[in-house]
């Protein structure tokens, strides 16, 4: 929307909400900022910007799946399916079924002869539904509070959250946890007014001056 053309209905807005009592200004201040708030919420949970496009999603994150391994144990070739890796008291293992002598069995790697055969897969953990959404704690009233007063209404994060929310918005970097390793994070624009919101916003704005019996006209505005 552009700024310019919107300049003469704003500054005729503001002319009339000067004629508004503070009480009643706050009032609509509280009114478009709790609106406004749960606008931004329903954005957030449907994982969209402003300008409607979908947030960066996460990178896929990636486990190891262990079929089977096959190695040379004492001369004796041994097969072992859902193995896993262990720390023993002698040092590493290997534990698991040994569809042979059908039985779970545990092998110290230091007396396995040589490896022959070893399968692993590497599937993606990915998933596209309410459990991987991302900012679910971010999109909830306790997190994303509001202010109203006869000047303003503003919608922010709370303290606790702000510095996650600020790397997030502005796609910043931000040092890992425990590692010294800095990470860049796409752009994703938490707050942010889509044209909806906009357009909701000038009806509260109106729809108060005529409650407010500030009279309001098209030559006005």
């Amino acid at each position: 929307m552009n700024s310019d053309a919107l300049q003469p209905l704003d500054t005729a807005l503001t002319a009339l909400l000067n004629q508004l009592s503070p009480a009643s200004r706050k009032q609509l201040a509280r009114d478009i900022a709790r609106d406004l708030r749960q606008s931004q919420i329903q954005r957030i949970r449907s994982q969209r910007n402003p300008d409607g496009s979908r947030f960066t999603q996460r990178k896929a994150q990636t486990r190891a799946v262990q079929h089977g391994i096959k190695f040379i144990w004492r001369g004796e070739p041994r097969t072992l399916k859902n193995w896993q890796i262990r720390k023993g008291k002698k040092g590493e293992t290997i534990t698991g079924y040994d569809a042979e002598r059908k039985g779970q069995r545990t092998f110290y790697k230091r007396d396995i002869q040589r490896f022959l055969d070893v399968k692993i897969d590497r599937i993606s953990t990915r998933k596209s539904n309410k459990k991987t959404r991302m900012f679910k704690k971010l999109a909830t009233a306790r997190y994303l509070r509001l202010s109203a007063s006869d000047r303003e209404a503003v919608i922010f994060f709370a303290s606790k959250v702000t510095a996650v929310a600020r790397v997030h918005q502005f796609g910043l970097k931000e040092r890992m946890k425990g590692k010294n390793i800095e990470v860049k994070y796409p752009s994703r624009r938490l707050l942010g007014l889509t044209q909806s919101d906009i357009q909701h916003i000038e009806d509260q704005i109106l729809s108060h001056l005529t409650h407010g019996c500030v009279p309001v006209s098209t030559q006005t505005l």
